[in-house]
């Protein structure tokens, strides 16, 4: 009787160190497949609440760095038509230039630069990304901030906080149908030329709701435009590529910055991506040599199952 009961407790402790042995197994099994070793808040409370966290702060600068891209898009597209318009006003200086020359045929020259001029306003009206036109304010509308998405940050309290770039389009801004003034190419310019003569000029006329002083004239020309009417057209054509230029290196330095950012922001997201890894993934050659373990552990266990079970058996069959 005393030794089936030492058999009885010597079965049970091997089928307690074998369903030990197979939980053991089946966890590792887990965590081999899904590549980590903390895949519920169970396994390690405080890794797995740090995980979570670090994931909802990836996912948002995920995000950041989508608004990032669509920022930096506009301000390309706005700096590439601000280039454009930059060389089109150079080249309608270089033919007034031209029409002070004598003999020149200012008639000829006028149609040149009312092609050049129709093609400011082309640039101007399409130099749009996703809606946003930074060099063209509409009818009723104003010059303004915008408040471009930069990144991302988590204050201790956990809250999460946008960083934005701030950019006044009032400083690229080249036609508005609004207020005259507003624009680069449709505001006027006055002076005195070299000689002593005024001058007030403005390069397009949008139709803007407030247009200019009624006192300046649109650039073009005629046979009968006088060498004093050249010269300030010249004049005020300079000091609006003196602007336009302002205008480019502004925006050149913005999208300059919106890239550096958007790098920056890709850096976080993989240094993000990393911690979160070294929290919760498994060393998967670890894990394998354990899950070669544990397998070997649980056959050898089954094994020493059955050699008891078979050994009590045969105990049993000799008091037949």
């Amino acid at each position: 009787m005393s030794s089936t009961s030492f058999t009885n407790a010597t079965a049970a402790s091997a089928l307690s160190l074998l369903t030990g042995s197979s939980k053991a197994l089946e966890r590792n099994t887990i965590h081999v497949a899904a590549g980590r070793n903390i895949n519920e808040a169970a396994d390690n409370a405080a890794y797995w609440s740090i995980a979570k966290a670090m994931e909802s702060t990836g996912m948002a600068l995920s995000s950041a760095e989508d608004a990032s891209g669509l920022a930096a898009a506009t301000a390309d597209t706005a700096a590439l038509g601000m280039e454009a318009a930059t060389g089109i006003v150079s080249e309608i200086q270089a033919k007034l230039i031209l029409a002070r020359s004598s003999g020149a045929d200012k008639n000829a020259i006028n149609s040149e630069i009312t092609q050049l001029k129709a093609q400011l306003g082309t640039v101007s009206a399409s130099t749009s990304f996703s809606g946003e036109n930074w060099l063209n304010a509409g009818a009723g509308a104003t010059p303004g901030v915008k408040s471009l998405v930069a990144s991302v940050s988590t204050g201790e309290d956990g809250t999460t906080n946008v960083n934005t770039i701030e950019f006044d389009t009032g400083t690229t801004t080249l036609t508005s149908s609004n207020n005259a003034a507003d624009g680069m190419l449709t505001r006027a310019y006055s002076g005195t030329t070299g000689n002593g003569s005024p001058y007030e000029y403005y390069m397009l006329d949008a139709g803007s709701t407030t247009p200019a002083p009624a006192t300046a004239k649109e650039i073009k020309i005629s046979d009968a435009t006088t060498n004093n009417e050249l010269d300030g057209m010249i004049s005020a054509t300079n000091s609006m590529l003196s602007s336009l230029t302002d205008a480019g290196a502004k925006l050149g330095a913005t999208a300059s910055r919106i890239s550096a950012n958007t790098e920056f922001v890709k850096s976080l997201q993989e240094t993000n991506q990393r911690s979160i890894g070294r929290l919760v993934d498994a060393d998967m050659e670890e894990s394998v040599v354990k899950q070669r373990s544990l397998m070997a552990q649980q056959q050898l266990q089954t094994i020493g199952l059955n050699i008891i079970n078979n050994r009590a058996k045969a105990t049993l069959d000799l008091f037949r």
